[in-house]
């Protein structure tokens, strides 16, 4: 649905939210689901203990001829301090891989190989997790979630209806920003948009009920600029983005746009990026290849929707000024008063790109670099090229980049 020009005594721009398009009213509660099982074990190749290496000698060795194989690679054997008589010895060495490569080729020994470090493979025990919600598994965010969760010091600025940040699954982590339709320091969420939408970026995540969010440990920043109708002024939108670029979001959410080419949000969202903030926004719903703002500016990482087959969705707009794609398909998401319901709209895709920038930020990048990974990471799906530059986003390969 494009936007209008409406007289008016400030001639505003109304930058309504994308409908959703198959919307379940917020007292159709999801089903639930069984909690997820508890995580398992896994290890990164390469990864290990620094300078050590597991070696056992085959049996019948002597300890004169073990001494003398440790001695030519110049290895000392560290002290087994636990309660286990292990068959195999741990090395202090310096150069591990040429410590292995050496002692593999002494016909004494059984085996060798770095003292492995072992995690936790993250599985969040959230209600909807496992069989309801699927976007953060589509996009390989589970296996980034080893890597990096995101940081508490951070914020992605969700630039919506608000957020209710009493929903259970939002209220330990959303900070109060601005409301810039009421002008005061409530920014709470009247339409429900809003309030999807942070969940998907960045909900509360491993505390046994709802969703997980895209960047579990990064901190959501609700500023309001949307009334309860889902319509906002051009100038309270400009005004939203200069606020949060200078709070210091890291991130900034826009699932909101009109096809309307506008300096005014052109030169906000150029000074949130001069600040540091990385911009994305939903490139709409119109079906059609026409620019949509402000997704389609320089700044702005514009996102389009994909379903869970990496089909493009056919509401999407489309075209090489998309630059990734998400899911954005029947996403499972928090709304107001406690309540769960499906959404679907690239303001649903917009979310899993900004809490993927989340993920980023925590480890340290700049907004350069944060654009960087997402779209040279990013999966080339059916239509790369073509209905969007860059393919479906890949947090798990982002996070190594």
């Amino acid at each position: 649905m494009k936007s209008k020009l409406f007289a008016g005594l400030s001639l505003a721009v109304s930058l309504a939210i994308f409908p959703s398009l198959t919307d379940v009213s917020a007292a159709d509660q999801l089903e639930k689901t069984k909690n997820a099982p508890a995580p398992v074990a896994s290890v990164e190749k390469g990864s290990y203990q620094e300078g050590e290496v597991v070696v056992k000698f085959k049996e019948k060795t002597g300890k004169s001829i073990q001494s003398q194989a440790l001695k030519n690679v110049n290895a000392k054997v560290l002290p087994d301090e636990d309660k286990v008589d292990s068959p195999f010895k741990v090395l202090k060495v310096g150069n591990v891989e040429a410590v292995v490569k050496a002692l593999e080729n002494n016909p004494n020994v059984e085996y060798a190989e770095p003292n492995y470090t072992f995690s936790a493979t993250w599985t969040p025990n959230d209600t909807y997790y496992r069989n309801i919600q699927y976007g953060p598994q589509n996009t390989s965010t589970d296996r980034a979630w080893d890597i990096t969760r995101g940081s508490s010091s951070q914020e992605i600025a969700i630039l919506d209806t608000g957020v209710d940040y009493n929903h259970s699954d939002l209220d330990s982590k959303t900070i109060r920003g601005y409301d810039f339709v009421d002008n005061d320091y409530t920014p709470l969420d009247l339409n429900g948009h809003g309030t999807h939408v942070a969940g998907t970026a960045a909900a509360e995540t491993n505390n046994g009920i709802g969703i997980a969010g895209m960047s579990p440990n990064t901190s959501i920043l609700a500023v309001r600029v949307l009334d309860a109708n889902g319509s906002g002024s051009l100038a309270d939108i400009a005004d939203g983005i200069r606020y949060a670029a200078d709070y210091g979001a890291e991130v900034i959410n826009l699932s909101l746009g009109c096809n309307c080419d506008t300096q005014t949000l052109e030169n906000a969202v150029n000074y949130a990026w001069s600040k540091g903030s990385v911009v994305i926004a939903a490139a709409g719903n119109d079906g059609v290849s026409t620019t949509f703002e402000p997704a389609s500016y320089e700044n702005v990482i514009a996102v389009g929707a994909v379903d869970r087959y990496d089909r493009k969705a056919s509401f999407s707009n489309y075209g090489t000024w998309v630059d990734v794609t998400a899911p954005g398909v029947d996403i499972a998401a928090p709304v107001p008063n406690n309540g769960y319901a499906y959404m679907s709209g690239t303001s649903m895709a917009s979310p899993h790109v900004a809490g993927l920038a989340g993920l980023l930020a925590g480890q340290g990048r700049s907004n350069v670099q944060i654009r960087q990974a997402i779209e040279q990471t990013a999966d080339p799906i059916s239509g790369t090229g073509y209905y969007f530059e860059h393919g479906k986003i890949n947090s798990y390969n982002a996070v190594r980049y």
